[in-house]
């Protein structure tokens, strides 16, 4: 009896150390394994961070929304639309691209993560819905990086455009909402008039245009509907090949009902506007 119990307990340590050693081992990070958000694609009631709130305080706006509705040239309003949503996609991108830096230098360096850091991660991982953890090993501070990571131009003001009608909405116009963005909470937004009779979603209003736009933006970035969209970026990432919203886009299946369709008509309005002109950033080689 004693052999056949020491028998059976060196098998399941022999077991355990050949599932740790083998086969279920990846070097590949499960870049979702974490992911605490059970959103859908449009449910996108999240306000803006604390960071996002001091940092939209003390960098105002000076300028007005332009009415585009006003500009009755098809090209000049194209082009008043671009210029306008730009610099807000730069600005957010340039946001990111210095906390990926900050985190990038983190896990390059063999020093015990300081508690200032520590405090900061977590920060970091609860505004794009990553577990707080009481430690983080390097795959973990992957794991945000692969979260916290830039939307090329281009995405940005073909889904714009369409979403706000060239800025021309009720949604735009009213509530400074270029996307499409829902809540939940009564009296957070427009009421869409085609709403169905039983729903109780409103569409965000916002300040200003550039809250939409980090917004949107932070929606991608953590947003349970668009892991396939972080896993392309990922892809591109780790192969030093330009972010593009061309390749980007094949992962926005669930940001429509339509689907499909939805995607290509994204496709079609960067591809007809050339909006791959307006992407600034390409990566450079980071920490894998």
């Amino acid at each position: 009896m004693e052999k056949k119990i020491l028998w059976t307990i060196s098998f399941a340590l022999i077991f355990i150390l050949w599932i740790k050693a083998g086969p279920f081992k990846s070097d590949d990070l499960d870049i979702e394994r974490d992911d605490t958000s059970d959103l859908s694609a449009l449910e996108q009631d999240s306000d803006a961070t604390s960071d996002e709130k001091n940092y939209f305080k003390s960098h105002p706006i000076q300028d007005k929304n332009p009415d585009f509705a006003a500009i009755t040239d098809v090209k000049e309003r194209k082009k008043a639309f671009f210029h306008y949503l730009t610099p807000f996609v730069n600005e957010k991108n340039d946001l990111i691209l210095r906390d990926r830096e900050r985190l990038n230098t983190i896990l390059s360096s063999n020093k015990k993560l300081s508690t200032k850091n520590k405090k900061w991660i977590s920060t970091l991982r609860k505004d794009h819905k990553l577990k707080k953890l009481d430690n983080y090993s390097k795959n973990d501070i992957k794991a945000l990086l692969n979260r916290l990571d830039i939307i090329p131009v281009s995405l940005v003001l073909a889904q714009a455009a369409n979403e706000s009608a060239w800025g021309t909405s009720r949604f735009a116009t009213k509530g400074n909402n270029y996307f499409g963005q829902w809540c939940f909470r009564k009296g957070c937004g427009l009421v869409p008039e085609s709403r169905d009779s039983d729903a109780d979603h409103e569409v965000r209003k916002f300040n200003d245009a550039r809250e939409s736009v980090f917004a949107y933006i932070d929606n991608l970035n953590s947003n349970a509907a668009y892991k396939k969209l972080r896993a392309a970026r990922l892809k591109l990432r780790q192969e030093k090949e330009d972010i593009t919203g061309l390749y980007l886009v094949h992962g926005l299946e669930h940001y429509s009902e339509r689907g499909q369709a939805y995607i290509e008509e994204i496709e079609g309005l960067i591809n007809y506007n050339k909006l791959w002109r307006f992407n600034r950033y390409q990566p450079k080689p980071e920490i894998q």
